[in-house]
């Protein structure tokens, strides 16, 4: 093996540690994103719920009031028709409309009641689905937490290798180098052996006088232009 493979190699074995790192940590990102994705759909999954919740609420209170208020006129037109200060017709108007509101405040009563119940039945299961997302949000941060400082080491680690690769690349003749990276931006694989006459890139055979030149020089292959290599 020629020192001019030698240092080619290591630089490509290098590489393809960059790419490595690189590819973990798009992976830790997708997980990140999906992680980050759950949690504001089990927010608003929640918030949904409280939202409805605090609508109960509010339609209670406004049925008591209704029936707090309707109660308020039945005693004032009670009051009204005991003192007896009002005409006959007015009088008899009067005492419809009692007898109209006392039959509807009973309809009002239960309909207060039960929203109440509705209210107190739900209170405790919104108060445990709260807790049960708070616990389960607690979980999901500290696995972004943990992915947060993966990626940062990663990261890292991807800066040291391609500040390493810079004396690396020095090493390699220009033109070849020139020749590797316009590879590299089209293969994930630049450089690759051949095995049995076949390029292990593209899987295709190569002809005799390629791999008898292949086993001085480094070449490439006729089909896919990668550099070529034995071992």
């Amino acid at each position: 093996m020629t020192h001019e493979l030698e240092v080619l190699l290591e630089l490509n074995k290098h590489d393809a540690a960059i790419r490595d790192q690189a590819l973990k940590i798009e992976g830790l990102r997708r997980r990140r994103a999906s992680l980050v994705e759950a949690i504001a759909r089990e927010h608003a999954e929640f918030s949904a719920k409280k939202r409805a919740f605090e609508e109960l609420q509010r339609h209670s209170r406004e049925k008591s009031r209704e029936v707090d208020d309707l109660d308020a006129q039945i005693r004032a037109d009670t009051e009204k028709l005991r003192t007896g200060l009002l005409s006959y017709k007015e009088m008899d108007a009067l005492r419809v409309r009692v007898e109209h509101s006392r039959a509807r405040i009973d309809q009002l009563e239960d309909e207060a009641l039960a929203l109440i119940t509705q209210v107190e039945e739900q209170a405790p299961l919104l108060r445990a689905a709260e807790q049960d997302f708070l616990k389960w949000k607690a979980k999901i941060d500290q696995d972004i937490a943990q992915i947060d400082a993966e990626i940062a080491r990663y990261t890292q680690e991807v800066e040291r290798l391609r500040h390493a690769r810079v004396a690396r690349a020095s090493a390699v003749d220009p033109k070849l180098l020139q020749r590797y990276e316009e590879l590299r931006r089209r293969y994930e694989d630049p450089l690759v052996p051949v095995e049995h006459g076949v390029c292990t890139g593209c899987k295709l055979r190569v002809s005799e006088i390629t791999v008898e030149r292949v086993r001085h020089e480094i070449v490439t292959c006729e089909n896919c232009s990668r550099l070529l290599y034995v071992k």
